[in-house]
């Protein structure tokens, strides 16, 4: 599916930005290696719209007013305001179609595992998002994991054990998914929230 968002090249640029957000514009910058930055400004609400729809793993086709080809980019980091929610400023990283790059895939379960059915576990789902590495165009929306197999408690679904689309690699080698007894669900539910404190004590 293609993704295309209309934009214009701006010229305010640092506080006098926060304007723009009053009219409803979002202001951004395209860049990419060997491009030379272009700071830009885009409807609110049609941004919200495609990134609803594409996120950050999916190439978009930015047409920027007054250029004749459109520009294949990927949103390479989005700005949220803490208190509004409300995106107040994107980077977009402008992408050569001939090289790989590396980036981030939301895992998505599907299927049933039995072992969660018939003996009382619980299916962890251990990776939210994969790094793999493609050409731009190659890169897939989401990767599907089939936890079908889980029949047992202990088993699990390891990167290496998926099946990728074509041209697409892992970076990792991990598990994905796994079904735990009780003990062990709550262990690493246990480890989890000790993670997630020390990472904000540091």
């Amino acid at each position: 599916m293609d993704f295309t968002l209309e934009v214009t090249p701006r010229s305010t640029v640092g506080r006098h930005a926060s304007g723009l957000r009053r009219q409803g514009l979002l202001p951004g910058v395209v860049y990419g290696h060997a491009v030379n930055p272009v700071t830009v400004e885009i409807s609110g609400r049609e941004f919200a719209k495609v990134f609803h729809r594409a996120g950050r793993s999916h190439l978009l086709q930015l047409k920027v007013e007054g250029e004749r080809a459109a520009r294949p980019v990927l949103i390479k980091e989005l700005q949220i305001n803490p208190r509004t929610a409300v995106p107040v400023h994107v980077d977009f990283f402008q992408v050569n179609l001939l090289e790989k790059l590396t980036v981030q895939v939301p895992v998505v379960l599907v299927g049933e595992a039995p072992a969660t059915k018939f003996n009382a576990g619980e299916l962890l789902h251990l990776i939210h998002q994969i790094e793999v590495s493609c050409l731009p165009d190659a890169i897939p929306g989401e990767i599907d994991i089939d936890v079908s197999g889980l029949a047992e408690i202990d088993d699990a679904v390891r990167i290496s054990e998926v099946r990728l689309p074509e041209g697409v690699e892992f970076q990792e080698e991990e598990e994905v998914a796994a079904v735990e007894g009780e003990e062990g669900a709550e262990a690493a539910a246990e480890g989890e929230a000790e993670a997630e404190a020390t990472s904000e004590e540091s």
